[in-house]
């Protein structure tokens, strides 16, 4: 009999795109530096982190815990993978697309 092994998948990175919350904007929200925001993002699995430092990860994306996870059973890990991997490509593509100063918002909307 094997067992069944689950994963949880950590969707902070997705959160913050969506948000369009920078790593330094985080950083500075909750007191870490901008490297572990960027460790924090780049991992696919949950990370080991106290209640607190979840807390004010929440607190700051105006989000609730189960937000930044979803659970996979193992036979659709494989699956979820390729789609993470292509999702992170998107996301990728589309954060390269995007303004980065107040000021080239105001022109394209002046454009």
């Amino acid at each position: 009999m094997t067992m069944d092994k689950r994963v949880i998948r950590w969707k902070l990175n997705e959160i913050m795109a969506q948000k369009r919350v920078r790593n330094k904007d985080l950083a500075e929200g909750i007191g870490i530096t901008e490297t572990s925001v960027y460790r924090l993002r780049k991992t696919d699995t949950m990370p080991r982190m106290s209640p607190e430092r979840l807390n004010d990860i929440c607190q700051f994306l105006d989000c609730q815990p189960g937000d930044l996870l979803i659970y996979i059973p193992d036979n659709d890990a494989d699956m979820a993978e390729k789609n993470q991997q292509k999702l992170s490509k998107r996301i990728a593509t589309t954060k390269h697309q995007l303004p980065e100063t107040d000021e080239e918002v105001t022109e394209d909307i002046a454009a």
